[in-house]
């Protein structure tokens, strides 16, 4: 746990590298990443891992601004929390925020789910 920041920063400095966005300092990224860890621990304490694991997925997806072009987005938060098992409401909310073409390719992927 307590090695997790060194991790996520070294995974922000590549992905930022990889997609050659404008650099950031490690300094920054690690100080960041650190000050959001501490509450993070805490709710993993708190109310387990799985269940920081399924917010982090809905927070992905909200704060995307476009999942449909993002295949992290929808590997990582979209088709996990689908497979979790979407009430027919969420189905429905999917429908309404992204292209309806998108979600009928994703609904199909996930075998109707």
């Amino acid at each position: 746990m307590d090695r997790i920041p060194e991790y996520v920063t070294a995974a922000i400095i590549k992905s930022r590298n990889d997609e050659r966005s404008s650099p950031l300092s490690e300094a920054l990224v690690a100080l960041a990443v650190q000050t959001a860890w501490g509450p993070i621990k805490s709710m993993v304490h708190a109310a387990g891992v799985e269940e920081v694991q399924r917010t982090c997925r809905i927070l992905a997806v909200l704060i995307c601004p476009a999942p449909e072009n993002h295949a992290a987005v929808q590997n990582g938060a979209l088709l996990p929390l689908a497979k979790e098992g979407m009430l027919e409401i969420s189905r429905e909310r999917l429908e309404q925020v992204f292209p309806a073409e998108w979600v009928r390719r994703l609904r199909g992927d996930l075998g109707g789910a």
